[in-house]
């Protein structure tokens, strides 16, 4: 059957070209859209795809903000700029000072800060020297892991994150096309069912005259009158809804590529004879895959490790709490107007003798939370496995759906067949009517045989989607 392209009498197999535009029979410039520029305006358009790649967007902003704490920061601060009133009343000027601060802290857990301080910048205006302060320090926290930092752990988090959200995004855009190709066929199908409901109303009209005609003349009775309106009434109601089928088929089409809002006509390449059905694949295997590919399953993992690294943390916590600090300061003595320059090193140590048990509740916590990513691991396999099986079953079904399918379609034949043999005769045993009814009845067993196929591929498609590929040639084994 050919593709459908611009309305419900509009079964025509060629395209107009990719991206160009042509008129309709009104002279109404509509633009063409080919598969190509379809899964583009999908993978931008969709409105999972929006969301997806907002929510990308705000990881990779979060990813940044956790890298900047190891970029270098620069801070300048001015103090006493204001007045001083003393006991009695008077008012003096506060001598204002002007400082300037750096530090940059360091994977590898050392921090390093810098300060320049001028205390009275009233000295600078009268032409004198300010009086200058300078210190440089260096800190390292000893018996501590560089990579259970908290900075460095919520740096990890972020990149892990970041990349779960890659990874879901892969499988929102193949489900973005998929539901995007699922639309274009009901579109092409609903349009088939307005035509052939158009035809059943010009035949219903048909009968309906003639037996009207057959009335006025004494020679139809009641009872075929009532029946040929009822017919006629029947038809209509059919027609109705068919169209507004269509319609609500094309909106929804239009809405999942973002362009319901444009209202601009447009034509899409057909996808009527996409009946290609690829061989189930081995269930083990597939669930193999799955287990690999999955994101959730990913995620858990990380979350374990995650959950092991916080531990460690907790457990590195309740010990001693050690550190190094070298600085290094330059100061000018107002008394003496010396300058005076000396090196420091601190080596620092603390335990908390008492702390009403959190520390070792920290830890029992830590550990809970191991206990519980380790299930939640498990969990996420057996859900992946689990739903790779039913998935495989939905499959199998949808394979026996399709030979019931092709079976119908021989019906519809064989009958449509044998009316014809009867209207053949010299003397017809068939009525035209009957053989146009049967020429409809075998179109619809054919977009029903369609619809069986067009579901098995969506069951295959899931499938592959949770192996992390979806081989799209595939589904056009069946194209002419």
């Amino acid at each position: 059957m050919a593709g459908v392209l611009g309305g419900p009498a509009a079964l025509a197999a060629g395209s107009d070209g990719v991206g160009q535009t042509s008129p309709d029979d009104a002279g109404t410039l509509i633009r063409f859209l080919s598969l190509d520029e379809i899964w583009e305006l999908a993978e931008t358009q969709h409105p999972s795809m929006r969301d997806a790649l907002r929510e990308l967007a705000a990881l990779e902003r979060t990813l940044q903000q956790r890298e900047a704490a190891y970029a270098p920061s620069v801070t300048l601060r001015s103090e006493g700029l204001g007045i001083r009133i003393d006991q009695n009343g008077s008012a003096q000027g506060v001598n204002p000072s002007l400082a300037v601060s750096s530090g940059l802290k360091l994977p590898a857990g050392v921090q390093l800060s810098a300060t320049v301080t001028a205390r009275d910048l009233t000295r600078i205006a009268d032409g004198a020297n300010s009086p200058l302060q300078a210190t440089l320090s260096l800190s390292y926290p000893l018996g501590r892991s560089a990579e259970l930092d908290s900075d460095a752990l919520a740096l990890r988090e972020a990149r892990l994150a970041l990349e779960a959200a890659e990874r879901r995004l892969e499988a929102t855009r193949a489900q973005a096309r998929m539901q995007v190709l699922s639309a274009l066929r009901d579109r092409e199908v609903a349009a088939v069912r307005w035509r052939l409901a158009q035809e059943g109303l010009a035949d219903a009209l048909r009968r309906w005259e003639i037996v009207q005609a057959q009335a006025a003349a004494g020679m139809a009775t009641e009872a075929q009158v009532v029946t040929a309106e009822l017919e006629r009434l029947r038809a209509e109601q059919e027609l109705a809804v068919a169209e507004r089928n269509y319609h609500t088929r094309e909106q929804q089409l239009l809405r999942l590529l973002g362009l319901a809002g444009s209202g601009e006509p447009y034509r899409f390449e057909s996808v009527w004879d996409w009946t290609g059905m690829p061989p189930a694949p081995s269930r083990a295997e597939s669930a193999e895959r799955a287990v690999r590919y999955s994101a959730d399953v990913w995620e858990r993992a990380q979350a374990l490790e995650t959950a092991r690294l916080q531990l460690q943390a907790e457990r590195e916590r309740a010990g001693l709490d050690t550190s190094l600090q070298v600085s290094y300061s330059n100061t000018t003595s107002q008394g003496q107007g010396q300058d005076q320059i000396g090196w420091r090193i601190n080596f620092q140590v603390s335990y908390p003798l008492f702390d009403g048990g959190q520390r070792k509740l920290g830890i029992v916590n830590r550990e809970e939370a191991v206990a519980r990513a380790e299930e939640a691991l498990a969990a996420a396999i057996e859900q992946v496995r689990t739903n790779v099986e039913e998935l495989a079953f939905q499959l199998e079904d949808a394979r026996r759906q399709v030979e019931m399918a092709q079976l119908d379609v021989m019906r519809a034949e064989l009958e449509l067949a044998a009316l014809e043999r009867q209207l053949a005769l010299p003397v017809p045993a068939a009525t035209e009517d009957a053989v146009a009814s049967a020429r409809r009845a075998r179109e619809r067993a054919e977009i029903a045989w369609r619809e069986a196929v067009w579901t098995y591929q969506s069951r295959w498609v899931e499938l592959q989607i949770l192996q992390g590929a979806v081989d799209w040639d595939a589904l056009k084994a069946g194209s002419d």
